[in-house]
């Protein structure tokens, strides 16, 4: 007699919690580069994360092009060396990466997902796990980037300082 199994899939998704950073500041200081923000590029991803930040007494966050930058060079960096994690394997961190494309490292948080084929899924996912859900309906982030290579996502999260 044959015993059938139920197939599971698999996704993985991993969360950080948003860490306030201290950057020490070099006199004299350099003048502060302004945050872009620009229309979002998954329209459909904006809107369900505002229904839900609204639906959290959160306010909107403002699409950001710098860390969407930093989100999709991290996705396609997890996707390209085969690896799934906040740091990557030089020791960089998502702090690290917000300040590279121009944005202050004090206040990123950063969702990462695997295995899902679309954003919405992504969403979901991040939406089920109460690290992932904390970090996007956080009232004090502002802006955010998607970033995906292949099924790899991640979110980047900026709460000013």
């Amino acid at each position: 007699m044959f015993k059938i199994f139920p197939v599971v899939a698999l996704t993985a998704i991993c969360a950080c919690v948003p860490i306030i950073i201290p950057v020490p500041v070099a006199a004299p200081q350099a003048p502060k580069r302004a945050i872009s923000v620009q229309a979002p590029v998954d329209q459909a991803f904006d809107q369900q994360l505002a229904v839900l930040r609204q639906q959290a007494g959160a306010g909107p966050l403002a699409y950001n092009a710098q860390l969407a930058r930093a989100a999709r060079g991290h996705a396609a960096d997890m996707a390209a060396r085969g690896y799934f994690h906040h740091v990557s394997p030089e020791g960089l961190g998502a702090g690290q990466r917000a300040q590279a494309v121009g944005v202050p490292a004090c206040g990123v948080g950063e969702n990462i997902a695997q295995g899902q084929k679309t954003s919405a899924e992504a969403l979901a996912g991040w939406m089920a796990s109460a690290q992932h859900r904390r970090n996007m309906l956080n009232p004090r982030m502002a802006s955010y980037g998607l970033g995906r290579s292949g099924d790899t996502w991640v979110l980047t999260l900026y709460a000013p300082c």
